[in-house]
């Protein structure tokens, strides 16, 4: 496979970029340095591992979250009214039913030890005790209740709900205190949220919103949207790199709209894009494996890719591995090295989890 490279370059120059495979160069360093480059990123990068089936799932999944310290994954089973609990090493399969009414987005919180879950249909937010699983706290937000965030400076979570245009009323982030599910705060966003991304370094949120090309920037510590950055098209999922201060965005296709998907980069001291490459489309998560310098996604087409970042400014399309179909749910466990992707039932084969690892270390 011939990798996808993108060197430095103003946004607006992507679509030129995109489509040269290398720029000659007068340099003969440039050009042996850019070889090189190619080289690396044409190296094999991801491995399955392995397969953890689950055979009593039907239907498609949502979203994954993970407890690192037990290895424990949880997976919304949406048309099952399901919850799974999926051991990682060893241990039996749970499926945790009862109260879930179309359940979307998931987050395991540690230092509260609760499990949360969003769910889509009667806009409920239920939270149960990471052990046992006994519901402690339930609230209503508004249908369509999806994507979770957890900000550790606070303590608080962020659910987001509702949108005008998906004719779900107004779109807003429930700030939610997960010990008592009390709400104490809301941002409203009018339209509603793909993607939810909280710094580590600074009091930031990052949030994607589709219908409006752009990524909203929440200050946690005010409550208040600061910044508008503008997408060159559908954001639909984001990782963060505050080391280098880039977000990366992947962009969706609509119908009526010609812009294809794309991975994207974006210098968050000067608020440009620098860089753009091609992707695969429906892309749904998107981690940093900061620890092997890549970037993972994966696509309701049923796609794992992975982009190498070769230095700030410069990045490579180095895998782009099957899975299976509908499979653009997706967690990355840093501490395992292991990118649990979870993948319907299809064509006679059982739901599973893939773990894909990358190449080179032991298993």
């Amino acid at each position: 496979m011939i990798a996808s490279l993108v060197r430095r370059h103003p946004y607006r120059r992507w679509a030129h970029a995109c489509r040269a495979a290398l720029v000659s160069s007068a340099s003969a360093v440039s050009l042996a340095a850019a070889g090189s480059a190619v080289a690396a990123a044409a190296a094999p990068v991801l491995d399955l591992a392995g397969k953890i089936p689950v055979p009593q799932m039907t239907g498609t999944w949502d979203h994954m979250t993970v407890d690192p310290k037990t290895e424990r994954l949880f997976l919304s089973a949406q048309d099952q009214q399901r919850v799974y609990v999926v051991p990682l090493k060893k241990g039996a399969i749970r499926g945790l039913s009862g109260g879930f009414d179309r359940p979307q987005g998931e987050l395991y919180v540690p230092s509260f030890d609760r499990l949360v879950v969003t769910n889509g249909r009667d806009g409920v937010v239920r939270i149960l005790r990471g052990h046992g699983y006994r519901t402690v706290a339930t609230l209503k937000v508004s249908v369509g209740a999806d994507m979770i965030a957890f900000d550790p400076r606070h303590r608080l979570l962020y659910v987001e709900s509702g949108g005008i245009d998906s004719k779900r009323g107004p779109g807003w982030l429930a700030l939610i205190d997960p010990a008592t599910g009390r709400l104490v705060g809301r941002i409203n966003t009018g339209y509603r949220a793909a993607a939810l991304v909280m710094a580590r370094r600074s009091p930031l949120l990052y949030v994607a919103i589709p219908g409006l090309d752009q990524v909203a920037v929440v200050d946690t510590d005010t409550r208040r949207i600061i910044r508008r950055l503008s997408v060159p098209g559908r954001p639909a999922s984001m990782a963060l790199d505050e080391a280098h201060g880039r977000l990366f965005v992947a962009t969706r296709t609509i119908a009526g709209d010609p812009r294809p998907p794309t991975f994207n980069v974006l210098n968050l001291a000067t608020g440009r894009w620098i860089a753009s490459l091609p992707s695969k489309d429906a892309t749904e998560d998107m981690y940093l494996d900061a620890a092997h310098g890549l970037i993972y996604t994966t696509s309701l087409q049923g796609f794992v890719q992975a982009y190498r970042q070769l230095d700030a400014n410069d990045y490579a399309l180095v895998a782009t591995v099957r899975s299976g179909p509908h499979s653009g749910t997706s967690q990355f466990v840093p501490g395992l090295d292991e990118l649990c992707v979870a993948v319907p039932p299809h064509s006679g084969e059982p739901g599973a989890v893939w773990i894909f690892r990358p190449v080179g270390l032991a298993l």
